[in-house]
């Protein structure tokens, strides 16, 4: 988008309204230091919502490495580690982990 300048003179009543629409898919950006595939905005976001889930099961459909998974009914964070889910462990924890609420 090209840089607008807008010259006001001040009046008895001026009023000035200035908007741009820009879609997500045409705001892009490097993805070559990430290990997204996508390069616009719209289809990264996408893509990053597709890498975690927060239900009660494990899912089963559309995993991949690196992916996480958060056990709501257990209230267990788990990472997708080849083909199994790996609960993430913090050693030396004291108190208990508020999971929020879904």
């Amino acid at each position: 988008m090209a840089d607008i300048t807008v010259t006001v003179t001040p009046t008895a009543n001026a009023n000035v309204v200035v908007s741009s629409t820009v879609s997500a898919s045409s705001v892009t950006f490097d993805s070559t230091t990430s290990d997204l595939s996508e390069t616009d905005l719209q289809n990264a976001v996408a893509e990053l919502a597709n890498e975690k889930f927060v239900q009660d099961a494990a899912p089963t459909v559309g995993v991949t490495e690196g992916d996480l998974w958060y056990d709501a009914d257990d209230d267990i964070l788990n990472v997708r580690r080849d083909t199994s889910w790996v609960e993430l462990v913090q050693e030396n924890l004291t108190g208990g982990i508020d999971g929020g609420s879904w």
